[in-house]
């Protein structure tokens, strides 16, 4: 059971970097979704269902070589210019393990005896296995090391650091678990009782890596929920804004941060069309004082009404324009302003009537 809900908390992790990673390399995913299916093949129950305890094992094995491969290259995509992963390592040594297992799967029924552990090529299938691995740990740990330690700190940098001690255990549970011959005749250990151990160590490894991606994949998705956030506080002021100017709008494009970016962008672009229609006595207008969010909102909302009416200032200065890391939660302010406040109404009220158009409570908002 621990098996399962391991694999099952890797898949989650993996499913979500696809989600997050809609576009580039994805080669965490790959990691946790290999490993994911090779923790469910080699568990006690799917190798009592198969009746085979030695074709789950190089199913396994397989499978985490490949997500060793995909941390060698996630390690060479840091690298300026990228250098690219060779494929055909990996394809040698899986060749090289099915030949391995074809010479002793024939001879399964002296699994546990002396003779059968130091055969030729259950020793060259375990080396393979372990150097291949312990290669791709090695290196995927030095640039972790060397990444964490340029993180500020915060969740991201916790993962990166809990990633580095289950790749440490991982390269133990290798060397463990991949020479079983070597260690069955040191410690005298029978068969029966190696592996237990060995997937005891294999699940402490599995449980590092879970919390190592639970907390990289948190501040993934903070990220993510912040956008959502903000890009749904800035809608009512965007949708406006396309409406009254439709060629500011940009292309469209399937990421949350992106979107947030793209629609800041089109309301700054509106929000700059409409400053030659911002009446100048706006001020006389404001009864009382107010912030600057609500200020720009009322301007837009008069601009809006005079633009219609076919009225324009040109030369009106620029509006407040706050830094880029503050500029969408400034714009969630004013769109806030802009629908509900009761400043807004009455300046609106006010362009509708210096305007002569008949008056309306609420602004009508247009859909793309």
């Amino acid at each position: 059971m621990i098996s399962y809900l391991s694999a099952a908390l890797l898949a989650l992790i993996g499913l979500t970097r696809l989600m997050t990673v809609r576009a580039g390399p994805r080669y965490l995913a790959t990691f946790f979704l290999s490993m994911a299916v090779g923790l469910a093949v080699s568990a006690e129950d799917t190798v009592r269902l198969l009746g085979d305890e030695l074709l789950p094992r190089l199913v396994t094995n397989a499978l985490q070589l490949l997500a060793m491969r995909a941390l060698l290259q996630l390690v060479r995509s840091t690298r300026s210019p990228e250098k690219p992963t060779p494929f055909w390592p990996i394809v040698v040594c899986w060749a090289l393990m099915v030949l391995c297992y074809l010479d002793f799967a024939p001879h399964r029924l002296e699994a546990g005896t002396s003779g059968f552990q130091w055969r030729f090529s259950i020793v060259a299938y375990q080396v393979i296995l372990t150097t291949y691995a312990v290669t791709c740990l090695v290196l995927f740990i030095r640039t972790l090391v060397r990444s964490a330690a340029g993180r500020p700190r915060g969740a991201f940098r916790t993962g990166l650091r809990i990633l580095i001690c289950a790749a440490v255990v991982t390269i133990g549970w290798a060397l463990f678990s991949g020479l079983p011959s070597l260690w069955l005749e040191i410690t005298d250990l029978a068969d029966l009782d190696f592996m237990p151990r060995a997937r005891l160590v294999g699940l402490c490894a599995m449980v590092l890596w879970v919390l190592g991606g639970l907390f990289t994949t948190w501040d993934g998705a903070l990220r993510l929920a912040r956008a959502w956030r903000r890009i749904r506080a800035v809608t009512p002021l965007w949708k406006e804004l396309v409406a009254a100017h439709p060629q500011i709008a940009l292309p469209v494009r399937h990421d949350l941060e992106f979107t947030l970016y793209r629609r800041v962008i089109e309301i700054r672009d509106g929000l700059l069309a409409l400053r030659a229609h911002v009446p100048p006595q706006l001020g006389d207008w404001l009864r009382t004082p107010v912030d600057e969010p609500t200020r720009a909102a009322a301007e837009l909302a008069a601009a809006l009404v005079m633009r219609e009416a076919g009225r324009s200032w040109p030369g009106n200065p620029a509006g407040p324009h706050p830094s880029a890391r503050d500029e969408s939660a400034w714009l969630s302010a004013v769109s806030s302003a802009f629908t509900r406040s009761r400043v807004v109404r009455e300046v609106r009220e006010r362009a509708l009537a210096e305007a002569g158009q008949p008056s309306r409570e609420e602004p009508t908002l247009k859909h793309r």
